[in-house]
């Protein structure tokens, strides 16, 4: 898991379970089952908290991230949509995208 993790492979947008599991030689089953338990979460929720991790760090370390747009945020990090990332977002971090940059950025 922590290839995976390290590996930026959570910013695919069609990433399923059951390709993931191809990826990590195991079954889906079991990945799942893993996932809930070590890491409390669901397997969509585990992909959506790693995307949200990532642009949190690369919106503190990288400028041009908080000049783009929250659609363009959501398609670089993954999201098939603004809506999905916004509602992502705000589960993790208590915030929308928006605010987020707005209180990086002062």
């Amino acid at each position: 898991m922590e290839k995976f993790k390290n590996s930026k492979d959570c910013l695919r947008p069609n990433i399923t379970l059951a390709n993931l599991a191809s990826k990590l030689n195991t079954n889906s089953k079991y990945l799942s089952k893993t996932i809930n338990l070590h890491k409390k979460k669901s397997f969509s929720q585990y992909i959506n908290d790693l995307r949200i991790e990532y642009l949190i760090e690369k919106l503190k370390t990288d400028n041009a991230y908080r000049n783009y747009t929250i659609k363009a945020i959501s398609k670089e990090i993954g999201f098939n949509t603004p809506k999905a990332f916004s509602q992502a977002f705000f589960k993790k971090t208590g915030m929308h995208p928006s605010e987020y940059i707005k209180n990086i950025i002062s």
